[in-house]
């Protein structure tokens, strides 16, 4: 079937092709190199599917790309990413090395949305918390009148379309699609730490680390340790969602399957509205941190800006947990920039600097270097302060 419709598409560029009738991927292949113009481009989309139809497709492709005979490009593509990196990447396979060009497409920054939504900056930080940068969920979100009407009949309805993707994603990966979900309804949960990570979907801590490498591979989500410390060394690791989309959809939407199966909708919505702000608030950090990465601010260009979390002790000699949103050193190493990011209403600004200076004071990294404190709000502050604002319109240019 996947022979003749491939025939089928081949004919109506190649009028020759119609009719003929191939019974292996080799057959129509030297076929197709034999009549098509140089240079030509074949696109064989969906890749693993046709793979697992033809397991020795692989293989087939590999005896004609090193015979060097193909006078035509191509192309191979698909949505499950790990059967597409494994096939490419993977030593064994026969198409290991073969490849001229990997794509691995990203989603589309936040920026941009703004642009073709004509949002406020204000709401595409928040529905980009939301939809994420793929463009088939922002295509769904735009047939909607609203963004409140967009989360009623993608997410929250038992019939939406968006309402069980995860689970597609999951499906065509390695079998594991349950360990997957597993792990992803732990972590919207808050169990970022490994060992509560591991405990929470009932595993020992080693047969967790393949499962969390294959979900960072495929960009689901990703690893978080402090301001100057190793990724490899630390042991203050934590693990996040790193899809916006995903994200939502395992704090709020899986949770509340069962209220959404009954018709609670209403008492979702009321769950959503009342911690929105706060979730919202982890990715403004996120695009916070995004702006200042490799960028000059403050008459300085600045390395990638983490944030920076641990127990000091404070004035009163009392142990205190201390978190800093955005920490970033100087190409110079002179220099450290220290943000806090609010995604609130209007607050005080000097309040909101004096405490971020007392909380400076109390932190083993400042060593020598002199300080550039930042404040980056979702809304204009109340009163003037010296120190650098930072508001929505300014940071997505750089995001």
């Amino acid at each position: 079937m996947q022979l003749s419709l491939l025939q089928q598409a081949i004919a109506s560029v190649y009028p020759s092709f119609t009719g003929m009738t191939f019974g292996s991927w080799e057959g129509v292949l030297l076929n197709f190199n034999e009549i098509c113009r140089g240079g030509s481009t074949l696109v064989l989309d969906e890749f693993p599917y046709l793979v697992k139809a033809c397991p020795s497709l692989p293989s087939t492709l590999q005896r004609l790309i090193d015979s060097r005979i193909l006078k035509f490009n191509l192309i191979i593509c698909g949505s499950s990413q790990r059967m597409m990196q494994k096939m490419v990447l993977d030593a064994s396979e026969p198409l290991y090395g073969r490849a001229d060009e990997r794509l691995n497409l990203q989603p589309i920054p936040v920026r941009y949305w703004k642009e073709e939504f004509q949002l406020s900056a204000t709401q595409v930080v928040e529905e980009y918390s939301v939809w994420g940068g793929v463009p088939r969920y922002w295509e769904l979100r735009e047939r909607e009148s609203s963004f409140e009407d967009a989360l009623d009949n993608l997410l929250l309805d038992p019939n939406g379309l968006l309402y069980d993707e995860p689970l597609t994603l999951f499906f065509d990966e390695d079998g594991k699609g349950s360990l997957y979900t597993s792990i992803m309804n732990a972590l919207g949960a808050g169990n970022r730490q490994y060992s509560r990570l591991a405990s929470a979907v009932g595993k020992k801590t080693t047969e967790l680390s393949v499962p969390l490498k294959n979900l960072g591979e495929m960009s689901f989500i990703a690893k978080e340790v402090p301001f100057g410390e190793s990724e490899k060394k630390s042991k203050k690791t934590l693990y996040r969602i790193a899809d916006p989309f995903m994200d939502f959809y395992y704090h709020f939407v899986s949770p509340n399957k069962s209220l959404l199966a009954i018709g609670r909708n209403g008492r979702v919505k009321d769950i959503i509205r009342n911690q929105f702000n706060t979730y919202v608030g982890d990715y403004w950090e996120l695009f916070c941190r995004t702006a200042v990465s490799g960028n000059e601010l403050e008459g300085h260009n600045w390395m990638m800006a983490k944030r920076w979390w641990g127990t000091v002790l404070n004035e009163k000699g009392e142990q205190e947990q201390v978190e800093f949103d955005v920490v970033a050193e100087s190409d110079d190493k002179k220099y450290l920039l220290i943000g806090e990011c609010k995604w609130q209403k209007p607050d005080y600004a000097e309040r909101l600097l004096a405490e971020l200076k007392r909380k400076s004071l109390l932190v083993p990294f400042i060593g020598k270097h002199k300080v550039i404190y930042a404040l980056f709000l979702k809304n204009k502050p109340i009163d003037e302060v010296d120190a650098p604002v930072f508001l929505p319109d300014d940071v997505l240019p750089y995001c």
